[in-house]
C-alpha cells in the first residue's frame, strides 16, 4: 500500500440487477467505461426468471438496473451485449466450479459524471476483501480473507462478526482497500458443513481473458503501468520531485490533496513523486486540488502546474471541494430561475465552443426527494463537466495569466440572470473570486466578464425587450394581384410596387399606441420610410445604454422580400442618404403564414419561441432538403427555433414560407439569390437574439464596402412574447 489510500471500504458507484417479476436485486454488478457494466450471467438468468446456469443465450434482452452513486441514484434498463455462459463441462473443475459465466451490459444513456468505474487489480491470496449485498446498501456487506487463488477460480472466507454472502451479492466487486481495487468478482458460495463460510468468486485476471476472448477487451481498463506512458507523466514528475518537493509545505500539500479527494494517507513521510504522479493523471480533480494547495506559498509553481495540466489535456478545472459547493449553488435555485440557466450559458459562451442542445434540456423542472437521478441532478453535473473543458475566451495577458474559462464566465451569467435573491447572487459571486485566484486570472479580467453578464442582464435577452416601431406594410399591386387571380405571387425583389398602405404602432415598454392617422393613403417608399423614422423619434428610450430601436414589419407572405431596409427616407430634411436598416435593426413578421395551420402550429410556435436560448440553429440548403419532403422533416425532428436558409433561388420563397408556417420565430435568409449566401455565412457565430443588431450591422456594412458584403439579408423575428396590434381586414379591391 502506498502514502495515499482510500477512506473508508465502500467503492461508488454499486450497481444493482433488478429481477423482472419483482424488482428485488436479483445480484450486483461493476461498473466499466462507456456506459457498460460487467455482472454474472447466472445473474442476468436470475434477472429474467431463468434457470441460473443456462448456457443458451437469451437473445436481444435488458434488464433494470439501479446504480447508487455518491450523492444520488441512477435507475436505467440496460442491454445485453457480450454473452459469455456459464461452463461446466470444462476440464479441470471441481464440483462446485464453472468458467465462463460473464456478461456485458450497456446503458441506453450516459451517466453524470460523477460515477466513475473502478479501478482492478489481480487478485492474490491473503487479500483482504469485501463484498456488497445486491441492494446496494453501503452497510451490508461481507468480509472475507482470499485463501487461494489461482488466476482461474478464487475462495474467500468469511471473518467472524461479519455477515454471510448470499446469492444476492453475486456479480458484485470483492473490493480490496489495500489495493484500492476491485480484484474480482462474486460468484458462488460453497454449500459445505461446518461453521466456515466459503464462497468464491472470479479473480481479475481471468475476466479479463474471457472479455479478450469475447472480443470487448476495449471495456478493459489500462493498467497502471500505462500512466508512465502518459505525455506529462515526465515533466510532472520532475516537477514533484524536484522544485516542489524542496518547499516547507511538501508534506502539507499532500495531506491537502488526500483530503480534497476523500484518501486517506499513513502519518509519517511523504508520497514518492512517482506515486503523486499517478494519483495526479489518474484521478481527475487531484491536480486542480495541488493548485489550490499551493497557490497561497509558491505561486509560479502553481501557474506551472496549470499551464501543464492545459498543455497534456487535464480536462478538470475544478477542486473537489469547487465543484461541489457550485453544485450546492445551482440546485438551490428555484426551477423557474433554473429554467433561465441555458438562456444565461449561451450566452456566455462564443458559438464557437461547442454546447450541444442536449445539454441544456430540461432545467427547470423539479427535483425529486427521494435521491434518484432527478431532472436537476444530473443535468448540471454534466453541464459543468462540459463547461469545464473549455479555456479561456479571452486574451491571456501580458504577464502570462490564465484568461477567463469559460466556466466561470457562464457562472458570471447565470448569477447575473438566474438568481432569485441578492444573498444567492453574491454566493456565485464569491465562489468564482475564489476559483479566479487559485487559477491566478487577475481580478480585472473577471470584473471585464461580470461587466458583460450585468449589461446582458440587463437587456432585452432577459425581458427587457427593445422598444420599436410596428408597421404594418401593405403593397397596393400586391392587392390588386390578390383580388384579381385569387392566390398571392412572390414578388420579385427586382419589380417591386411602388405604392404602399401604411398602419404604424410605437411601443416603447407602456404598450402599443397607434400614431398613424391614414392608413389608406397610398406611399411611395421614401414617404413610407420617412414616416417611419419619424415614429422612431416620438419613441422615448428607457435606457440609453440599452437596445437600439427595432422596426418590425408586418408583411404578408407575398411581400416577405419587400426591400424596406434600403429604403431612403423622403423630404428636404433628410440630408444623409442613409437607407431605413442601417440605423436601427428592421426585421420582418408574417402572421398570415403562423395562422395557416390553426393554434396547433401558434402553440409550436410559443414553445419554439421558449427554446430559443437552448436549442441549436439549423440550416437549411439544397444538400440537407432537397425537396420539401425534407424541409418538413427537418423543421419537425425538434423544436427548432433559429433557422438559416440557403436554398437555389426558384426554391427560396417555398422554403422560407414552409419555416413560417411551422412556427419558426426566427429564419434568415439572403434575397440577393447569390449561391453560398455571404450574408447568411456572416452570422454563423451570431446567437440568434443578437441577429438583428448584427443584420443592422451587415447593412451598414455594405454601404462602406458593398463589394466585400454583397448579400441582402432578410430576418423574420416573431417575438412570442410580445403583442402584435389586432389588424383589421379590408377589401382587397379597395
Amino acid at each position: 500500500m502506498g502514502w495515499f489510500h482510500p477512506r473508508g471500504s465502500a467503492p461508488r458507484p454499486a450497481v444493482s440487477i433488478l429481477a423482472k417479476d419483482d424488482g428485488r436485486p436479483a445480484g450486483a454488478g461493476v461498473l466499466l467505461p462507456r456506459q457498460h457494466l460487467l455482472t454474472c450471467a447466472h445473474v442476468v438468468n436470475s434477472a429474467l426468471g431463468k434457470d441460473m446456469l443456462a448456457p443458451d443465450h437469451p437473445g436481444a434482452v435488458a434488464v433494470s438496473v439501479r446504480i447508487h452513486g455518491p450523492e444520488h441514484t441512477v435507475e436505467a434498463d440496460a442491454e445485453l451485449t457480450a454473452w459469455i455462459p456459464p461452463r461446466r463441462d470444462d476440464g479441470g473443475l471441481g464440483a462446485f466450479e464453472w468458467n465462463g459465466d460473464l456478461a456485458v451490459l450497456r446503458l441506453a444513456g450516459a451517466l453524470p459524471p460523477a460515477f466513475e468505474p473502478p479501478r482492478w487489480h489481480p487478485m492474490a491470496r491473503r487479500q483482504f476483501v469485501r463484498a456488497w449485498h445486491g441492494s446496494g446498501e453501503p452497510g451490508v456487506f461481507a468480509d472475507a480473507e482470499v485463501s487461494a487463488c489461482d488466476g482461474r477460480f478464487g475462495y474467500f472466507d468469511g471473518a467472524e462478526r461479519t455477515l454471510d454472502i448470499e446469492p444476492a451479492y453475486s456479480g458484485g466487486p470483492l473490493w480490496s482497500n489495500e489495493e484500492s481495487a476491485v480484484v474480482g468478482l462474486v460468484t458462488a458460495k460453497l454449500r459445505v458443513r461446518g461453521e466456515l463460510r466459503r464462497a468464491w468468486g472470479i479473480p481479475w485476471q481471468r475476466v479479463a481473458r474471457e472479455l479478450r476472448s469475447a472480443g470487448v477487451d476495449h471495456l478493459l481498463p489500462r493498467p497502471d503501468e500505462d500512466v508512465r506512458d502518459h505525455p506529462g507523466y515526465a515533466e510532472l514528475t520532475t516537477l514533484l520531485d524536484g522544485r516542489l518537493s524542496l518547499t516547507d509545505g511538501w508534506v502539507r500539500y499532500c495531506r491537502a490533496v488526500a483530503r480534497q479527494c476523500g484518501l486517506d494517507h499513513r502519518a509519517d513521510g511523504a508520497p514518492s513523486a512517482d506515486e503523486f504522479a499517478r494519483l495526479l493523471l489518474t484521478r481527475g480533480r487531484a491536480l486542480p486540488a495541488l493548485v489550490e494547495a499551493v497557490r497561497p506559498t509558491a505561486g509560479p509553481i502553481a501557474d506551472e502546474l496549470l499551464v501543464l495540466g492545459r498543455r497534456y489535456g487535464l480536462p478538470k478545472l475544478l477542486t473537489p471541494g469547487e465543484h461541489g459547493a457550485l453544485l450546492r449553488h445551482l440546485r438551490a435555485l428555484p426551477p423557474a430561475a433554473a429554467a433561465g440557466v441555458p438562456g444565461a450559458v449561451r450566452a456566455a459562451l462564443s458559438l464557437a465552443a461547442p454546447l450541444p442542445g442536449a445539454l441544456l434540456a430540461g432545467f427547470g423542472a423539479d427535483v425529486p426527494q427521494d435521491g434518484h437521478e432527478g431532472n436537476g441532478n444530473g443535468r448540471f453535473e454534466a453541464l459543468i463537466a462540459h463547461l469545464e473543458g473549455l479555456y479561456g475566451d479571452s486574451t491571456p495577458t501580458e504577464d502570462g495569466r490564465l484568461a477567463v474559462p469559460g466556466l466561470l464566465r457562464a457562472v458570471e451569467f447565470v448569477a447575473a440572470g438566474c438568481s432569485p435573491t441578492a444573498e444567492q447572487q453574491a454566493e456565485l459571486w464569491q465562489w468564482n473570486e475564489a476559483v479566479a485566484r487559485r487559477l491566478g486570472i487577475h481580478d480585472a479580467a473577471l470584473k471585464d466578464r461580470r461587466h458583460d453578464a450585468k449589461q446582458w442582464a440587463r437587456g432585452a435577452s432577459r425581458g427587457s425587450a427593445p422598444p420599436r416601431v410596428v408597421a404594418k406594410l401593405s403593397s397596393l399591386s400586391s392587392l390588386s394581384s390578390l383580388s384579381s387571380c385569387g392566390s398571392a405571387a412572390v414578388t420579385d425583389p427586382g419589380e417591386q410596387p411602388e405604392r404602399y398602405r401604411l398602419r404604424l404602432w410605437c411601443d416603447d415598454g407602456d404598450g402599443l399606441r397607434q400614431v398613424s392617422d391614414d392608413s389608406e393613403r397610398p406611399r411611395s417608399a421614401e414617404e413610407a420610410a420617412q414616416e417611419i423614422l419619424d415614429a422612431v423619434g416620438s419613441l422615448r428610450r428607457p435606457d440609453p445604454a440599452g437596445p437600439r430601436f427595432v422596426i418590425e414589419l408586418i408583411v404578408d407572405r407575398d411581400a416577405l422580400e419587400v426591400p424596406a431596409d434600403s429604403w431612403r427616407p423622403a423630404g428636404a430634411g433628410a440630408l444623409l442618404p442613409v437607407p431605413l436598416g442601417a440605423p436601427y435593426p428592421l426585421v420582418v413578421n408574417c402572421p398570415e403564414l403562423r395562422e395557416l395551420n390553426g393554434e396547433a402550429m401558434l402553440d409550436q410556435w410559443r414553445e419554439r419561441w421558449a427554446r430559443l436560448d437552448s436549442e441549436e440553429p439549423v440550416h437549411i440548403d439544397d444538400a440537407t432538403a432537397p425537396d420539401p419532403e425534407a424541409v418538413c422533416g427537418l423543421l419537425m425532428e425538434r423544436l427548432t427555433a433559429h433557422v438559416t436558409v440557403d436554398v437555389a433561388a426558384h426554391r427560396r420563397a417555398e422554403v422560407v414560407q414552409m419555416c413560417l408556417a411551422a412556427g419558426v420565430p426566427v429564419v434568415l435568409w439572403d434575397r440577393s439569390g447569390q449561391p453560398g449566401s455571404p450574408a447568411v455565412r456572416h452570422t454563423t457565430e451570431v446567437r440568434a437574439r443578437e441577429l438583428p443588431e448584427a443584420i443592422r450591422m451587415y447593412r451598414t456594412k455594405t454601404l462602406q464596402r458593398p463589394a466585400e458584403y454583397p448579400g441582402r439579408p432578410v430576418l423574420a423575428w416573431a417575438d412570442a412574447g410580445r403583442a402584435l396590434p389586432r389588424l383589421d381586414l379590408v377589401d382587397p379591391t379597395e
